[in-house]
């Protein structure tokens, strides 16, 4: 029985050492031919990425020719269309399942693909959806009133009674919007879906590098950090104008509650917005860097609008046109910022210099914004009635924080009831009820998709205005006087898209982000709320900041 034995217990061994040879043949035959397909994808890849950056780099041209000297506008791209393909996308995600170049510059690449996909597939709806806007009349006192200037109106209309007269007149207006978003959302879920995508949500969550449930919880937890200062501020808003009690404020006030006072806009005059800003730069040493252009001219046929494009990795342009005003100077110093984060990026590469998260551009953005909550920095530009600035300011950043998170729960928490439309608008005015402090009838529920995105630009906003709070502090008193802060804003801008927006910004990021810090890590002493919460009353205002 032995010799049979050993016979059978060698032969089974020889069996398997075969087997083995054959597997680890195969497996090398495939890893070959894995190495060889990489090898081949990712020069397509790269020219993808290429004709991208050419195709980017003309629109750019054509929109800045446009905005600054009024050139006719096409953005159509002609040849986007053989470019960006489907094809495209193919090898693409190929690239990145055999991990043939680097990861993230393949990811940004797969995301711009997709959403110039997405845009080609949407453009009929989106057009329509445009054009109604541009359309629609309310009726106000017997005459027809564009939709796009209802929140003008409702600023100027002194009597609440007429506010709320008109506020209700655009409901048929919000209706059809309404209804036209339904047509164009339903088609870009279909889209997404033949481009293997599972929601216009995840798209955005993915693009834009948020964890969900943790941005959920920030929101959450911010209103109920500011809910007391927001209703005091409320408050004393409208002592100013509205002479109404807190609890009679309507949506439609709002307009006229957050309007600026005329002496804080006069601190601003049109003549000295550019000199402000440009003075700000200097200041950091960050003034004439190379690439960098400032068009402040005042042209007939220019656009009032602020605009940053970056045709080139080291060719980034601002068209600002002044008009003057606290808004003004805040929108002047906030492109100036983003342009120079743009400018900034020494990564090599279009894909992580120019694609892929706009967190580090939007957060520098809003850092420089937060200038004019600065007593020092005020001072320093010698801008008249700073305590009323102050307010003033708070008063806006506190608001669009708020309606920030309020959008951003809104979007999230309606995920649950999509299939339900009359729960999901009655959670609509529930959350905004909340956010914004003041009274949402059940009829403003009609508005749930016209204040809330599938693509999550409100989180981006919240995210970058509470980790800008975060980075001033972290620069320390008066930093916008030195030029070592620019110089690790220099660094910091550096890396681009190359690395996640948690690494770059470290401890930043992974205490607002990554986790909820307790109560008393936020208000009073540094934290990320803190310059939006200080006491509006003008006995506090007067306080001055650190440094």
């Amino acid at each position: 029985m032995r010799p049979v034995l050993l016979v059978i217990c060698c032969g089974a061994i020889a069996c398997r050492s075969v087997d083995g040879e054959v597997a680890d043949g195969l497996a090398t035959e495939l890893r070959d031919a894995g190495a060889a397909e990489a090898e081949a994808l990712r020069p397509k890849a790269r020219r993808i990425a290429q004709e991208a950056e050419r195709l980017i780099a003309r629109s750019d041209q054509v929109l800045w020719s446009h905005w600054t000297q009024g050139a006719p506008l096409d953005l159509s791209a002609g040849d986007a269309g053989t470019v960006l393909t489907h094809e495209s996308l193919r090898v693409v995600r190929r690239a990145r399942e055999l991990k043939a170049d680097d990861p993230r510059a393949l990811k940004h690449l797969e995301q711009l693909v997709v959403g110039e996909l997405l845009a080609r597939g949407v453009v009929d709806e989106s057009t329509t959806l445009a054009n109604l806007e541009a359309s629609l009349t309310c009726s106000v006192d017997g005459k027809e009133q564009r939709w796009r200037e209802l929140n003008r109106v409702l600023l100027n209309e002194k009597s609440a009674v007429k506010r709320k007269a008109v506020w209700a007149s655009c409901l048929p207006a919000a209706q059809q919007l309404d209804a036209a978003m339904v047509k164009r959302d339903a088609k870009v879920k279909e889209v997404l879906a033949s481009l293997e995508v599972t929601s216009a949500l995840d798209f955005a969550s993915d693009s834009r590098e948020l964890d969900l449930d943790v941005l959920a919880k920030v929101s959450a937890r911010l209103l109920e950090l500011t809910d007391d200062h927001w209703r005091a501020t409320l408050h004393e808003l409208s002592e100013n104008d509205l002479k109404l009690p807190v609890e009679s404020i309507s949506r439609a006030d709002l307009p006229r509650l957050l309007k600026l006072p005329a002496a804080v806009d006069a601190a601003f005059p049109k003549g000295q917005v550019g000199a402000r800003g440009v003075q700000t730069l200097g200041t950091l040493g960050l003034y004439g860097k190379p690439g960098l252009t400032l068009d402040l001219a005042e042209a007939a046929k220019k656009n009032p609008l602020p605009l940053t494009v970056a045709p080139k990795l080291n060719d980034v342009r601002v068209s600002f046109r002044p008009l003057g005003g606290l808004r003004d100077q805040g929108l002047l110093l906030s492109e100036l910022g983003t342009a120079l984060a743009l400018l900034s990026s020494k990564t090599g590469r279009f894909e992580t210099s120019r694609l892929g998260d706009p967190a580090i551009a939007q957060v520098s953005g809003a850092l420089f914004a937060t200038l004019l909550g600065e007593d020092g920095w005020l001072e320093d530009m010698k801008v008249g009635d700073r305590i009323g600035v102050k307010t003033a300011w708070r008063a806006q950043q506190l608001f669009a924080l708020r309606k920030a998170a309020g959008t951003v729960l809104a979007r999230l928490e309606l995920t649950d009831t999509e299939a339900d439309e009359q729960a999901a608008r009655a959670r609509f005015v529930a959350i905004m009820t909340r956010a914004l402090g003041v009274k949402l009838t059940p009829e403003d529920g009609v508005r749930i998709r016209l204040e809330t995105d599938d693509f999550l630009r409100s989180a981006t906003l919240l995210r970058s205005m509470l980790l800008a709070a975060t980075l001033r502090e972290k620069l320390g008193p008066g930093w916008w006087r030195k030029p070592e802060s620019g110089q690790a804003l220099s660094a910091l801008w550096a890396k681009g898209t190359a690395l996640p927006a948690e690494t770059l910004l470290g401890p930043l990021m992974q205490g607002l982000m990554a986790a909820v810090p307790p109560r008393s890590a936020l208000p009073g002493d540094g934290g990320v709320v803190e310059p939006f919460i200080r006491p509006q009353r003008v006995a506090d205002a007067g306080t001055p900041d650190a440094g």
